[in-house]
Parts: structure tokens; sequence; C-alpha cells
């Protein structure tokens, strides 16, 4: 695939389980990566590291972070440790300008490595990390991703990673699909986005089911950054449009391919 503009992909990317299991999230993920215009670098959005401002891993070598708990050996016995960038790093910093800060201190994180691990599993492209600040709201969010946007003409990837619905107080752990009120926050969101309409999901706070659906902000947020580094005319795919457990989503989009 011949794309002189490398697109933007937003995952959900649920259970840590889904790194070891047959599913068909971790299906999606496979194919992706081989279809997907083979980025020069990464630079991923973590639901998963929160902080106060948005903080930029500037590392000389990325360490995997298995920030996940009782779940079975063979998961923990992943490895998933592709270098870094400290010149990606240095541009996303100039980038971000007033946004962004240097921040050694954290790595690979679960919410990316279980999706990238399916994708690219050679873990052979760099990827360099940016937070989820957790003391912006969905301007700021939007913001960041699109200071971010002119590394597509670069050939890098922006891989944002969270869950549009994610409630883990009330997940249903014997449930497959998800909750009315959790399906119709996420088909909102998605009809939206589909549409070329991204204020509603900046909005996302005047949609029904918005409290349940959005329990705390970090994994949606991700999803903001993502549409701020599209643009409304991208051509825009829907993948693992569906929800499990009652109360989490799978839905993911890419823009621009």
């Amino acid at each position: 695939m011949e794309n002189s503009r490398m697109p933007v992909v937003f995952v959900g990317h649920g259970s840590p389980m889904n790194a070891i299991t047959d599913n068909p999230a971790r299906t999606c993920w496979e194919e992706l990566g081989k279809k997907l215009p083979r980025p020069k670098a990464i630079v991923a959005i973590s639901a998963h590291w929160t902080s106060q401002g948005t903080h930029v891993l500037k590392t000389d070598k990325n360490r995997q972070i298995n920030d996940m708990y009782g779940f079975p050996k063979e998961l923990y016995a992943i490895t998933y440790t592709p270098k870094s960038s400290p010149s990606l790093a240095d541009k996303v910093l100039s980038l971000l300008r007033d946004l962004g800060q240097e921040d050694p201190g954290w790595g690979i994180d679960h919410g990316v490595w279980v999706p990238l691990c399916s994708m690219y599993p050679e873990a052979d492209i760099p990827v360099v990390m940016v937070s989820t600040d957790m003391f912006a709201g969905p301007e700021g969010h939007f913001e960041v991703g699109k200071r971010l946007k002119p590394l597509r003409d670069e050939g890098v990837l922006i891989f944002c990673s969270g869950n549009v619905v994610h409630n883990l107080a009330l997940c249903d752990y014997e449930m497959e699909g998800g909750f009315d009120w959790a399906d119709a926050f996420d088909h909102e969101i998605r009809d939206a986005i589909t549409d070329g309409d991204f204020e509603t999901p900046k909005n996302y706070r005047g949609i029904p089911g918005a409290r349940q659906a959005v329990q705390m902000p970090d994994h949606y947020f991700p999803l903001l950054t993502a549409l701020g580094a599209a643009d409304q005319s991208d051509p825009v795919s829907v993948f693992n449009d569906y929800r499990e457990l009652g109360a989490l989503s799978m839905t993911s989009y890419l823009f621009g391919a």
C-alpha cells in the first residue's frame, strides 16, 4: 500500500489478554500491520501513561512496563521492547512547544505493546511514547493531535490507544456484548466520526450514557488526540466495532488510509 502521508490510528486495546488469546481484536491488529504503509517510527499516545501536562518519553532504550496484575504467566513472558528515537522525541517536544515536557521515567506500557505486538511482532519500528494529560480537557487533547499532525508527512504513524467506553467498575465478566447504554454511546461517537463531525466527540459529556461510558477520561482522551491529528477530509475506517464485558468498547478507527 503506497501513501505519501501516514495515517492515524486509534485502537481500543481492551484486556491485556488480547495479546495471547484468539480474539477478533488480535486478528484485526495482525491484518492492520500488514495493510498499513510501513512507518519509519511510531508516536504512541497511551491511556495508561497519565500525567499532569503532556509528557514525552525521551530515552536511549525503551523498557517494557507490565502494568497489569493477576494475569497468566504467559502474558508476562511476552517481550516487546522496540528501540526509541531521541531525535524524534526532540521533534515531538518541538511541535508540542509549551504543551510538552521531557520525561525519561516511563516505557512501553500494555496499552501500547498489547496491540503493537500483533501489528509489528518483530518490534523493529522505533516508538516514542506520549502521555495522556489528566489536567487537560477535550480541546487540549485535540490540540496535542493537531500539533503532532506534521509528523504524518515524515513517515511517522500517530498511534493512539485507549477505549471509547471504559468502565471497569460496571464490567460483567460473564457478558459477551455491551450494555444498551454502552452500545448507544459508542454508536453515537462512531456515527459522528464517520460523518466528519469531530465536535460531538469533543463534547461527549452531552451524550446520553456518557457518565457510565467515560467513568474516567484517561481511556477516552486518546481518541480526541487522534481526531486532532486527522483531517476531516481523511477517509475513515472503523474496525473492531464491538463491545465486550458490558462496559468495554473495542471500537477503533483508521484515518487517512
